[in-house]
């Protein structure tokens, strides 16, 4: 969270945002997705990603870990990220503060053979937020340094961007993003590893103003392993992920980038565990600068509790683990069945 200059200030866009109702909505779509959810299924990572408001837009598949044989899944998780960070450096700059929360909604079953298909959608909404004191007092209270937090108004919204082409959203927003189709093939599965094999096409249904979506259709293709002990479980996933235009950097980030993430849970009985994910992706803009568009690194820690052994509830807390490289703290909540 720390600001660095090497010329004149970042706009702050002061004010506070207009408070509109979308995420009570998202919270009623959640428990919409916990009513049809069917028996839990086996799972190894949080069906979650590194949600920075100025690269959201671009195609980077979610985890993809049921195992071939599950009867059809329901897939939901919302998260609500809070970031400020500010630079400028060279020809660009900018300014990230405010607070975003999404909604994942994905549907995932068996074809014939060896195949599995998932659909995904995601739904987005920006204002100021409310957890700006909150994370200050949490900060406070362990003795963590407070970046460039207090330079700022609380609880306002400005998404800006200047350099390659330029971004200036300052008002409190709802929107689709993306819609993805993926498609798998399972080389292994069994009760102790799962070795899978993806490809994903995204399509732009989102909207560019709103940066939920780049613009343009993208696809991407990974490999999925898990490997599943009596009281351990282990995953990896490695990709590339492809966009086939830009319209929010001027075409700067028309261009491949490689994402990874592993995760590791410990079974703590047979209804809790916890588990600690890492997340990283190489850098989406060309020749640029500033930390928050270049390569990432996002860690995450939670647990999952089995209800009534139908389906799994997942909750924890993810942070830039590089700093400035993604959000400075997402809450997320999901329900899988």
């Amino acid at each position: 969270m720390n600001t660095t200059h090497d010329r004149g200030p970042v706009p702050t866009g002061r004010g506070r945002s207009a408070r509109v109702p979308a995420p009570a909505a998202m919270v009623a779509a959640l428990a919409s997705i916990c009513a049809l959810a069917a028996p839990a299924r086996a799972e190894e990572f949080f069906y979650a990603r590194d949600e920075n408001p100025l690269l959201r837009g671009f195609y980077l598949p979610l985890p993809s870990d049921s195992r071939l044989g599950d009867a059809p899944v329901t897939i939901g998780t919302l998260s609500v990220t809070n970031t400020v960070n500010a630079e400028a450096r060279g020809n660009e700059e900018l300014l990230v503060d405010g607070e975003s929360t999404t909604l994942h909604m994905a549907y995932d079953r068996a074809l014939a053979g060896a195949w599995r298909f998932r659909l995904a959608l995601p739904v987005y909404h920006d204002d100021g937020g409310i957890l700006d004191h909150v994370i200050d007092t949490w900060h406070q209270f362990l003795g963590l340094s407070q970046g460039s937090r207090p330079n700022f108004p609380k609880d306002q919204l400005v998404y800006f961007y200047s350099g390659f082409g330029q971004i200036d959203l300052r008002r409190s927003q709802t929107s689709l993003g993306d819609a993805s189709g993926e498609l798998g093939w399972y080389a292994a599965d069994d009760p102790g590893r799962t070795i899978s094999f993806w490809g994903g096409l995204k399509a732009p249904t989102g909207s560019v103003a709103a940066l939920t979506s780049d613009g343009a259709w993208d696809a991407a293709a990974w490999g999925h392993s898990a490997w599943r002990g009596e009281r351990w479980q282990a995953a990896a996933e490695l990709g590339v992920s492809q966009p086939f235009g830009d319209q929010l950097f001027a075409g700067a980030a028309h261009r491949a980038a490689a994402f990874a993430r592993g995760a590791l849970t410990r079974s703590l009985g047979p209804d809790w565990s916890l588990r600690a994910q890492l997340d990283g992706q190489t850098g989406r803009v060309e020749g640029t600068q500033l930390r928050l568009l270049g390569p990432s690194l996002q860690f995450a820690a939670g647990a999952v509790w089995r209800v009534r052994n139908r389906w799994n509830l997942q909750f924890g807390i993810a942070e830039d683990a590089a700093v400035n490289t993604a959000p400075d703290i997402t809450f997320f909540l999901g329900i899988r069945g």
